[in-house]
């Protein structure tokens, strides 16, 4: 009698773990698709086809809107974080986390248009160009810097980590003077 209890309780668990097996599974998908176009909420926002209502970035859920500005300010941040714990050897994975925070940040900056401010003064659709490819030039060597610095936060380089913040704020505060922006 012991034993049948037992298989009859084996079984059952069994059967229980094949009925809820589907739904947890279920819980760890992305959400639908939008039914089509136009069922996106406005420029930009989810269901927005690419390349139409803005750029847009991936995520788990949905595409969404890059805001430069909200790159530049995340990146900024993590900046300033950074410059305060990069000399202690205990905070290395908070700083390497930092940096890729920015890593990030400026891969996200580098796929937004540059804003039509900053392009009033262009002469022409050539001046324009001129400053677009400026921008995204001075991005890539960031990103460049910041490899560098994750390099360098990994071997524990404090010096030359401590040298590469220096020069990604040398090249921030000379961008933000081209583009005439306030910090």
């Amino acid at each position: 009698m012991k034993t049948f209890r037992t298989t009859a309780l084996i079984g059952l668990s069994l059967a229980l773990s094949a009925a809820i097996a589907p739904i947890a599974i279920a819980q760890d998908a992305p959400p639908a698709a939008p039914a089509g176009p136009g069922s996106g909420s406005g420029k930009g926002g989810q269901g927005a086809p690419r390349g139409e209502g803005g750029e847009q970035r991936g995520g788990r859920g949905g595409a969404q809107a890059v805001s430069l500005e909200g790159s530049m300010k995340g990146m900024n941040r993590a900046l300033k974080a950074l410059k305060g714990a990069v000399g202690d050897a205990s905070k290395k994975n908070d700083c390497l986390k930092m940096v890729s925070e920015m890593q990030r940040n400026c891969a996200a900056s580098k796929t937004a248009a540059v804003p039509a401010e900053y392009l009033k003064n262009a002469a022409d659709a050539a001046a324009k160009a001129k400053i677009e490819d400026e921008f995204r030039s001075e991005l890539r060597t960031n990103m460049r810097l910041l490899l560098d610095l994750e390099d360098a936060i990994v071997a524990g380089k404090t010096d030359e980590a401590t040298a590469l913040i220096a020069k990604v704020e040398a090249l921030r505060d000379h961008a933000h003077k081209e583009m005439g922006v306030k910090d």
